[in-house]
């Protein structure tokens, strides 16, 4: 019998006793006996958790990230509707008890690693885990974060507030910060396919990611811009990334048992292919003439995409039964050799996003640094064609990406700053640009363009007619499962009281455009519910 990856990752996790056969924090605190803590070491845990968070970012990418947030569609058939915003209690519990589940076996290793005297993995520890927790309250909002994890000692955890949670996400990430400041060296070498036992690097993404979190939480008041001042003006307490090659990629191998989620899942092109590119993503790569030929493309399409038909189309996200024969003819797809590799890179975290955060700031008035938004955008938008720029290698006879063609569309009217928010142009403003090219750079990379979209609601999407199976709004976040509510019901009820609605996919997060203005979208269905 051939065992993937994920056999091995999870068989591996029952041995070494970790959270792996749990499921989440009522279960982990109500059945300890489900975690038998072996006499192991820290680096025993690493190798799983992290291939294990790799696979996950890819395959929820492609399962929920994409389908939701209008990027693909699945509209061969019935056997998935997440497009039409079908997500059911079911999906609500399956992601909730896999960070949780993740997210206890980083607090683990952090254990065994505190036990041991291991600081290297200390810290990486307490980055897993900020990754997981993180995931978590930015899909269903309050959570358990220090009652989380106790065993058998608190069988009800208490959830707390978005901003509490977010606030100790960022404490641990200065610890972790702290802790990799002095370059501790692991005690197992070799096991690391992020960044090769570079303690420097894994500091750099620690601050990144706490970039990223303050970033998400900005528009709740400017303390959070603040904080990222703070940073920008400490770079040596606080280094960041600085080039693409310190992105977060979890390297993985074309052989068992180091594939990625692609290796595992051993897709046919034909298999691949009945996910369709969207309308939305397509408008925004591609200048079409007067007769709907396409006059001009974003370097980045025929790497990300493929034509069908010989022509760019996108598929309408969230259509109805009616629109699917005319809306499928033709479309375009995700380019499968390209993207369904078995060492395909899983990215976590890439460099353009922390040009796109400062860009967004100076733009806003919110930080002080020496470059311009406009080069700060130039710049982000340089690295992320330069990272796809060496993907042009897998795909069957795609136009390599040249300094000159960067250069030519950031004059174009797709890419330039300059022609946003003029008369014609597919944005309205400078801000709606840069934040809509930042939406486009995070494609493939987990969550954040679902995560990145209810912050800002950029792009401007149009909510098909198709999807009454959520009342015509893209999902705000996922419903906490039911055996969450039913095994702690009063906390859950706490929380969802000071969240303000119902255990929906309406109730809106406290970072997101829609709770901070009024229960209002940018573009609404006129059939929502108000």
């Amino acid at each position: 019998m051939k065992l993937n990856i994920r056999n091995i990752l999870i068989l591996t996790m029952m041995m070494f006793g970790t959270a792996a056969c749990t499921l989440n924090f009522e279960e982990i605190n109500t059945n300890p006996n489900k975690i038998t803590h072996g006499d192991i070491k820290a680096y025993n845990c690493f190798e799983p958790i992290v291939y294990g968070l790799g696979c996950n970012s890819q395959e929820y990418n492609r399962f929920w990230n994409n389908e939701l947030i209008q990027v693909t569609a699945y509209t061969s058939g019935q056997t998935r509707q997440e497009h039409m915003y079908q997500v059911t209690p079911g999906n609500w519990q399956s992601v909730w008890d896999m960070y949780a589940r993740y997210g206890g076996d980083a607090q683990h290793m952090i254990q065994l690693a505190q036990k041991d005297g291991d600081k290297y993995l200390e810290g990486i520890g307490l980055i897993f885990k900020v990754y997981c927790l993180s995931n978590l309250a930015s899909i269903f909002g309050e959570i358990p974060y220090d009652e989380a994890y106790q065993l058998g000692e608190n069988l009800q955890p208490a959830f707390e507030t978005e901003e509490v949670v977010f606030g100790k996400l960022i404490r641990d990430l200065d610890s972790a910060n702290t802790i990799l400041a002095r370059g501790p060296k692991p005690a197992k070498s070799g096991l690391d396919p992020v960044y090769g036992d570079d303690a420097a690097k894994w500091r750099k993404y620690a601050n990144s990611m706490k970039m990223r979190l303050l970033c998400r939480m900005s528009n709740v008041n400017d303390t959070y811009w603040n904080e990222i001042q703070t940073m920008v003006s400490n770079p040596d307490k606080y280094p960041v990334f600085e080039s693409n090659d310190d992105a977060a990629q979890v390297a993985f191998k074309a052989t068992d048992p180091y594939m990625s989620f692609w290796g595992q899942e051993k897709l046919t092109k034909a298999e691949f292919v009945d996910y369709r590119m969207t309308e939305q993503v397509i408008k925004m790569m591609a200048v079409f003439d007067k007769e709907n030929n396409v006059t001009y493309n974003d370097p980045r399409l025929p790497v990300w995409g493929a034509q069908r038909g010989g022509i760019w189309k996108g598929t309408i996200a969230g259509c109805t039964e009616a629109q699917k024969s005319e809306a499928d003819e033709n479309a375009s797809v995700l380019n499968y050799e390209v993207i369904c590799r078995a060492d395909a890179p899983a990215i976590l975290m890439d460099y353009s996003e922390i040009l796109f955060i400062y860009a967004e700031g100076v733009l806003k008035g919110k930080l002080a640094m020496s470059k311009t938004a406009k080069e700060l955008y130039e710049e982000a938008v340089t690295a992320n064609m330069k990272r796809w720029a060496d993907y042009v290698q897998y795909g069957n006879k795609i136009k390599p990406i040249r300094d000159a063609d960067i250069k030519d569309f950031l004059a174009s009217d797709l890419g330039s700053f300059d022609k946003a928010g003029t008369d014609g142009n597919l944005y309205k403003s400078q801000e709606e640009f840069v934040l809509s090219q930042k939406w486009l750079a995070l494609f493939t990379i987990g969550w954040e363009q679902y995560h990145e979209w209810r912050r800002t609601e950029y792009p401007i999407l149009t909510i098909g007619d198709g999807t009454v199976l959520n009342d015509y709004e893209l999902p705000t976040r996922f419903g906490y499962p039911n055996f969450t509510e039913s095994s702690n019901k009063e906390h859950v009820a706490e929380a969802l009281q000071r969240m303000g609605g119902p255990n929906d996919m309406h109730t809106s997060l406290v970072w997101s455009y829609k709770k901070l203005n009024g229960g209002n979208h940018r573009n609404p269905h006129p059939n929502q519910a108000k």
